[in-house]
């Protein structure tokens, strides 16, 4: 037998973000709370809890909320349904369980916030929120935290959201997993386009083969943060005909036929980190018009990728693009910005807007889906998905960009 050492033994793969890393994350987020005079922070978003605790919940009427205090304590209130899903967090140290909304009683949920406050010593104290009380979700009618707790607090949801928009390595690794096996669901979903076939039977096919393959393939080291049948691990659809000529075009089953334009997304969830994949194809042989708008849009987003770098503001690089459709005479079928970034969610700040001078980092994601629309004709929209780099982006995404690649056969 062959002995390792502990340097050469190989490791496990491991599809989710570490102990150490929501160590840092808090940390980082207490140091914020210090410069802004905070005591704490109450968080009620979802995707804010989750990357602080690793604690995934799917927001109902029944308020949630993580109470990050400056001085070590993290809290969590939550709804008694879900107290055996948030002890598994490794950092949560108070459970605050009330016993259900609306008819668990009396006392409402906020109230049972209140409490925890109070067993975090906490009340009185200078509160920071993402935002002044729960959202209005299914249903749910309830006070404010600055209500409950008789103080006013500060609204300062970017004490989270600043940390997020520069990635870790350990999150950048999960965006570029995302990004081969959304690959792998649209090549899929391309291989299973035909004249007559609908585009629900074909999203449908290409989802579950896809997750089959990645499930299979990842095996029990694959973690997605979801819950719920629309979590699916990876997914990929289309939209067709004369509705791609809408930036958010509905989708119709009425049968791919002969010269439509197609536009397609692709994406999967690895350890609740995404990418973004969309092409613009076409049924058949593509016209000469539909030739001339695609390649306009090709220039416009290789003009977008060129346009990113560190030390430069997300308006100047959508001023950069914004010329390229000036120079090509296309600026009137510009109907959206260039991109956002993603990572936990699909869109996440910063934007790439003229108005967002957010500056452009080593670390940052971005999506860049500079949109061609034409009515009449077709919408013309390639995504990508890059990472900054210290001297330019790393495109991550890889699927074929060329017309002659995105044609479906007759």
């Amino acid at each position: 037998m062959v002995a390792t050492s502990a340097a050469t033994r190989p490791r496990t793969r491991h599809f989710g973000i570490g102990e150490a890393e929501y160590a840092r994350r808090l940390q980082s987020v207490r140091r914020r709370l210090d410069e802004r005079g905070l005591d704490a922070i109450v968080l009620f978003y979802s995707p804010r809890i989750m990357y602080l605790s690793g604690f995934t919940h799917v927001s109902t009427e029944r308020p949630m909320a993580l109470v990050v205090a400056a001085r070590e304590a993290l809290g969590v209130l939550v709804p008694a349904l879900e107290q055996e899903h948030v002890r598994k967090s490794p950092v949560i140290t108070h459970v605050k369980a009330y016993p259900e909304y609306p008819s668990g009683g009396t006392k409402h949920p906020m109230l049972h916030l209140a409490d925890l406050l109070g067993e975090m010593d906490l009340r009185g104290r200078r509160i920071g929120v993402d935002r002044d009380g729960y959202a209005d979700v299914n249903g749910y009618v309830g006070p404010t935290v600055s209500q409950v707790t008789g103080v006013a607090v500060s609204e300062a949801p970017d004490v989270v959201d600043g940390l997020r928009q520069v990635k870790s390595e350990s999150e950048l690794d999960l965006i570029r997993e995302s990004a081969v096996w959304g690959n792998l669901a649209h090549r899929l979903l391309q291989d299973g386009m035909a004249v007559g076939r609908t585009e629900i039977e074909t999203t449908l096919m290409a989802t579950a083969e896809a997750s089959r393959m990645m499930l299979k393939t990842l095996g029990r080291a694959y973690q997605s943060h979801g819950r719920g049948i629309r979590n699916v691990p990876v997914s990929a659809s289309f939209i067709a005909g004369s509705n791609t000529a809408l930036p958010h075009g509905l989708r119709s089953e009425r049968g791919l036929m002969p010269g439509d334009a197609i536009i397609t997304g692709a994406s999967a969830n690895v350890g609740g980190y995404h990418s973004e994949l969309e092409r613009t194809m076409v049924v058949g042989e593509p016209t000469p018009e539909f030739r001339r708008y695609f390649e306009h849009m090709l220039q416009i987003q290789d003009a977008a990728l060129a346009a990113f770098r560190p030390g430069r503001t997300c308006a100047e690089v959508e001023a950069d693009v914004v010329r390229a459709f000036v120079e090509l005479g296309v600026q009137q079928h510009q109907r959206h910005h260039t991109g956002h970034g993603i990572g936990v969610e699909g869109h996440e700040q910063p934007f790439v807007d003229l108005g967002d001078d957010t500056v452009v980092e080593p670390g940052m994601v971005f999506s860049v889906e500079p949109g061609v629309y034409v009515v009449g004709v077709a919408g013309f929209r390639h995504s990508d998905t890059i990472i900054i780099t210290p001297d330019g982006c790393e495109l991550v995404t890889f699927y074929p960009r060329d017309l002659d690649s995105l044609v479906v056969p007759v």
